[in-house]
């Protein structure tokens, strides 16, 4: 029997099921590897066929499920509402049929108005002022990365709100911020995505899961960068790279920081250019229809599950798209759910842009030097 998603919606602790939704839309995370995600956001649609008062409200609570292929009730999407837009769809002798579009927002959205930073900062590591940036917002943490590896200086007395703190200390610390489908938040720094392919290795996506006529690539002069200086609460650093410069002409950029340690601002000033010296194609977007008969039950219900950082893997693109086998990693996923059909699109960027060189926290300790096959050079660890 084919699958559906038998989507369920939860506004204010009342269910609305398949037969009166007519449509949902979600999205969440980011357009670039260089941004941090936005606040999630869901449109739903609903017929109200007859003539309740819903009663929808700002700041309701709203969540989402569908269906596993086990019949599992999956949570999609968890935010607030904060807009309803009702519309007449019909009326006649027999009554009147109203579709109430309810639009809802995740945590980010929330702590963009809550202002923090009244107070002065001690200087700490990035993990503890993740968690700090996140607690005083009032949010539900999911994870904040350890152990740290950033250590920022003191923070005197500025008031911001939560959501351009966590952004720009995110930034800062070479890692990101995400939303989760509960309506958590969490900090990803920069060894996330190495650490998750080494363990659990890339996604495979296969050619026939997706619609051709979805997908399209993107190399760009806008993602190099060959002359960088990034400026820390003490030390300046900068790097280039001269065969870059020599292609592509200069082009520079200046990051300003809060980084406390010289070193740090050094590293983060030669890691910049490396990741950026040289454009790469990535995969800007392509949709994958998750309820399609050629889709196993065991990718659709990772795709159900999708989440900002996931790690996928294309072969036998063609030529035309990417010239070999495509690495990568998501940075925003939306969803497109009625009754029959959930369609999922994914916005992502090539790995290289993403795992950084290793740092020895993040060797297995049971790695030893016996199991480096002779012919690893130091330049291809990483692959």
């Amino acid at each position: 029997m084919s699958w559906t998603p038998e989507p369920t919606i939860k506004v204010n602790g009342t269910t609305y099921n398949s037969v009166t939704l007519t449509d949902v839309q979600i999205s969440y995370g980011r357009a670039s590897v260089w941004e941090q995600a936005r606040a999630g956001y869901a449109r739903i649609s609903i017929l109200n066929n007859n003539n309740t008062d819903n009663a929808f409200d700002m700041n309701q609570t709203v969540s989402i499920e569908v269906k596993n292929t086990s019949g599992t009730d999956v949570t999609v999407f968890t935010g607030i509402i904060i807009s309803v837009d009702n519309s007449l769809a019909g009326s006649g002798s027999i009554g009147s049929s109203v579709v109430q579009t309810i639009t809802a927002v995740g945590p980010f959205a929330q702590m963009s108005r809550k202002i923090i930073g009244t107070s002065s900062w001690s200087k700490e590591m990035d993990t503890a002022r993740m968690t700090r940036i996140f607690n005083d917002a009032g949010a539900t943490i999911d994870v904040v990365d350890s152990p740290a590896i950033y250590e920022f200086a003191i923070r005197h007395s500025e008031a911001v709100d939560a959501y351009t703190a966590a952004a720009d200390y995110a930034t800062q610390a070479d890692g990101y911020i995400y939303e989760t489908a509960t309506g958590k938040v969490g900090f990803a720094n920069e060894s996330r995505r190495f650490v998750d392919q080494r363990d659990n290795g890339y996604t495979i996506i296969p050619n026939n899961y997706i619609l051709w006529n979805s997908v399209s690539s993107q190399k760009t002069l806008a993602d190099v960068v060959n002359a960088i200086t990034v400026t820390g609460a003490t030390h300046t650093h900068s790097a280039s790279d001269a065969t870059s410069q020599a292609t592509y002409g200069v082009v520079a950029g200046s990051i300003n920081t809060e980084l406390h340690n010289s070193a740090d601002v050094l590293l983060q000033a030669d890691r910049y250019v490396a990741l950026r010296a040289y454009p790469q194609t990535s995969l800007s977007s392509f949709t994958i229809p998750i309820n399609s008969t050629v889709v196993s039950d065991a990718d659709r219900n990772k795709f159900i599950n999708m989440a900002v950082g996931e790690p996928i893997e294309i072969t036998t693109l063609p030529t035309g798209i990417k010239n070999s086998n495509y690495r990568g990693f998501v940075e925003g996923y939306s969803f497109s759910i009625n009754k029959f059909e959930m369609v999922i699109n994914l916005v992502t960027t090539d790995a290289v842009y993403s795992v950084t060189p290793t740092r020895w926290q993040d060797v297995l300790a049971t790695d030893t030097w016996a199991g480096v096959g002779a012919a690893v050079q130091w330049f291809s660890y990483d692959d």
